[in-house]
């Protein structure tokens, strides 16, 4: 029998797609090989080699954090391609340190070689990156990288270039050389792209793929529709949607090393965001979090590289944690060290243990320290909430945090501080207690573990432990506003909304002008004593509706945290009515866009405005035009619950949240309001009752309704629902009325009828 042996280079980090890549390949190569014929794959795994375009190293952790940038230097003086510059690392020519790889603003690439270690980087002087005898690709912005596109598992050289080219020089190199041949497959991708570039196996069906950005700040993405080794790019497809404010730059990595792919997306202004991926069956991008500088504040780096960033992660100095290296317009490159957890903790110990004695008062005097003791913890929080710390790293930051209560108790404990004197003490406090709580998995044994390290008692003390909240108010409310909180949040259902702090500014003094407390989700009260009056209902209401401001305010704020942030995900099709309510209150003339949840469609609703003579089309006058349109007038003074549309309009956001001010004043004066307004014409109203109404039923037969009382008094009852096919809601018999709807359309009543019970709620 015949042998054939057949060495495979394979590194332990790499990519999956690249690995995919290598299978296939040898996959292909062993099914070629006659049958009698016995294939032995012999192994050979380099350490320290870079295969994948996207990969970074899986022995260095992500951070959100970062200290200021250092320029990056090259035969000792500073790296300066005079005119843009595009960054990369790979390890070059295998020697198990980095090198840089840099496309420049001529159309022209770069090899910066490190000639140092991979612990102590240094580079070399530029040299020319060659294809063949080509050494310059168009005469703009360019960027490069390398990745297996094209063969046999050799990387291969992919370079964007031209404004809206992407060319593939295939790898001919033996035994690991980098050697390019000279002709490449080109692809056309948007325009204005640049050199803004990444490629990766988005789809995850073992090709690797395009995301673009471009000047105007869209990303799209163009699918291989070819093989593992013979590419075919698609036309390019909108990047969940996702656009910058210009200089979209962006780099695809597995962020938080939790196997789907994430994206870093450097812009104009000198910042870089992170989007990551958090849906285990379908790749989707989550909410934007910034990139952070060392206090804390959002990383800026514009003064540095003059606009456009352009993003690389990489542990450049080898100490365990992933460094942010990025070019930009100027052609200057610029490292920013990572700031890793150890570090960070053993940094604020020492900031404390130095300033024990007079901590507020340094802390009100020493801008630079302020910023200092901050920035470490709301990066410690920015962490733990983005999910880049292991259950088992977040369990030992607290048991490394936690002892620092009894130790500097007068700073880190409740208390009632004094602001006069120390003003960021309670902001000092609050953001530690924050990042305690989020360094332990959510369940009421760790929050009475948190509860008794930082002393919470009473009331605050329930408020922690029956809900997750951390109460925020230098110890100024009264007992009765504590209990009055507890009930009323007990009261609505817990996975409606979502709210890990309660602050009330205006108990906290001047501090929280300036230092602001990061957490998860937060909201922010009103500092007001208990017991006074608000009527939350309008004029033409069949009775008023009195409640208590202070709870009233604390039901609004939470209501921002129910339809518009946790019931996007849970309820969109929720999310989208309040917007078909929000068209339906605002009349014919105002366009939507789609779908409607995206809001106004300005320039259409303009052009109707002009057709309709109701705007003259000069810019000036628009607001004028579009303020006089709404104002004085019944229909939208009295097609919104809670005032005149136009308010909702311009604010959306205050739509959903605003409803709660009469659903928890009084939920059945709210049902027979609509009902006194349908038959006056303004049939907007009860589809906004619903909604409410809908979303606190949880999809399901039953809602609650409230009466809020002054001084916290509340009532609750059970209202019974029925639904049609379609899940809307036919009818809500409530102890005191049956109310009957029916529906034309997808979502909005078009007949009401109600009819009181004889046990009667409104007494």
């Amino acid at each position: 029998m015949l042998v054939l042996i057949k060495k495979l280079r394979i590194d332990t980090r790499m990519n999956p797609a690249t690995l995919l890549a290598q299978t296939t390949y040898m996959r292909k190569w062993v099914d070629g090989i006659h049958r009698s014929m016995l294939v032995v794959i012999v192994l050979a795994f380099p350490i320290n080699h870079r295969l994948a375009a996207q990969d970074i190293s899986a022995s260095s952790t992500p951070t959100l954090s970062y200290e200021p940038p250092v320029a990056l230097t090259a035969d000792d003086s500073p790296i300066d391609l005079e005119d843009h510059v595009a960054t990369r690392f790979f390890d070059w020519d295998h020697d198990s340190d980095l090198d840089l790889v840099a496309g420049g603003g001529d159309g022209k690439l770069w090899l910066f070689q490190n000639t140092g270690t991979a612990q102590h980087a240094r580079f070399a002087a530029k040299q020319p990156i060659v294809a063949g005898t080509r050494d310059q690709w168009g005469n703009s912005y360019t960027g490069a990288l390398l990745a297996n596109l094209i063969g046999d598992p050799l990387l291969d050289l992919v370079v964007c270039h031209s404004g809206d080219q992407v060319t593939i020089h295939e790898n001919i190199g033996e035994n690991g050389t980098l050697k390019f041949a000279e002709r490449g497959v080109t692809f056309e991708v948007q325009k204005n792209c640049q050199g803004r570039f990444d490629a990766a196996d988005w789809d995850g069906d073992g090709t690797v793929d395009l995301i673009t950005g471009s000047f105007g700040g869209k990303l799209q993405w163009h699918p291989n529709l070819g093989t593992a080794d013979s590419p075919k790019f698609g036309s390019g497809k909108p990047f969940y949607g996702i656009q910058s404010a210009y200089n979209a730059h962006p780099r695809i990595i597995d962020f938080n090393q939790d196997g789907r792919l994430d994206l870093l997306l450097g812009n104009n202004w000198g910042s870089v965001t992170l989007y990551l991926n958090q849906s285990q069956n379908d790749r989707s991008l989550q909410k934007s979090k910034s990139l952070l500088g060392s206090d804390g504040s959002n990383l800026n780096i514009r003064e540095n590289n003059g606009d456009d960033t352009t993003p690389e992660l990489v542990d450049l100095d080898q100490d365990g944690v992933l460094d942010l290296v990025s070019g930009g317009k100027n052609g200057q490159i610029f490292w920013m060290r990572g700031i890793g957890l150890s570090n960070r903790v053993a940094d604020f110990k020492e900031l404390l243990k130095s300033h024990a004695d007079n901590l507020g008062e340094r802390l009100s005097a020493d801008v630079d320290l302020r910023k200092r003791v901050f920035g470490l913890l709301a990066s410690m929080q920015s962490d733990l909430a983005g999910g880049l710390i292991p259950p088992k790293a977040a369990s030992k930051l607290f048991s490394a945090l936690a002892p620092l209560a009894n130790q500097h108790a007068d700073a880190l404990t409740r208390q009632k501080f004094e602001v006069e004197t120390s003003p960021y003490l309670p902001m000092l406090a609050a953001q530690y207690w924050v990042v305690l709580l989020e360094s332990l998995p959510d369940s009421i044994a760790n929050r009475e573990l948190v509860a008794d390290t930082i002393r919470f008692e009473g009331g605050y003390r329930r408020l922690l432990v029956d809900l997750g909240v951390l109460f925020i108010d230098n110890n100024m409310a009264t007992r009765e506003h504590l209990a009055a909180m507890h009930q009323l949040m007990t009261a609505m259902p817990r996975d409606a909304w979502d709210v890990e702090t309660i602050t009330v500014a205006g108990w906290l003094g001047e501090g929280i002008k300036t230092q602001k407390i990061r957490s998860r989700s937060g909201i922010n009260i009103f500092d007001l004593p208990l017991g006074r009056t608000e009527n939350s209902f309008p004029q033409d209401s069949p009775r008023p509706g009195i409640t208590d401001v202070y709870l009233i305010c604390l039901a609004h704020e939470l209501a921002h945290n129910m339809l518009d942030t946790i019931g996007r995900k849970t309820r969109p099709e929720l999310f989208e009515a309040k917007f078909a309510g929000l068209s339906q209150a605002a009349g014919p003339d105002i366009i939507f866009r789609t779908p409607i949840s995206k809001g106004i469609d300005f320039p259409n609703t303009k052009k109707n405005f002009q057709k309709l003579g109701l705007w003259d089309g000069v810019a000036e006058n628009w607001k004028p035009s579009w303020d006089d349109y709404f104002k004085n007038k019944e229909k939208f003074d009295r097609s919104y619950a809670r005032g005149n549309v136009k308010f909702f309009l311009d604010s959306p956001q205050e739509a959903f949240a605003t409803l709660a001010n009469q659903y928890f004043a009084n939920s059945q004066l709210m049902l027979d309001f609509c009902k006194t307004r349908w038959d006056a014409g303004h049939r907007s109203n009860i589809n906004q009752f619903l909604l409410i109404a809908d979303y606190l039923s949880g999809g399901n037969d039953e809602v609650q309704f409230y009466t809020l009382r002054p001084g916290g008094g509340l009532r609750v009852a059970t209202a019974k629902l029925t639904r049609d096919e379609k899940n809307r809601i036919t009818s809500v018999q409530s102890p005191s009325a049956m109310a009957n709807f029916n529906y034309e359309n997808q979502r909005l009543v078009t007949q009401f009828n109600l009819t009181p019970s004889e046990v009667d709620l409104k007494k």
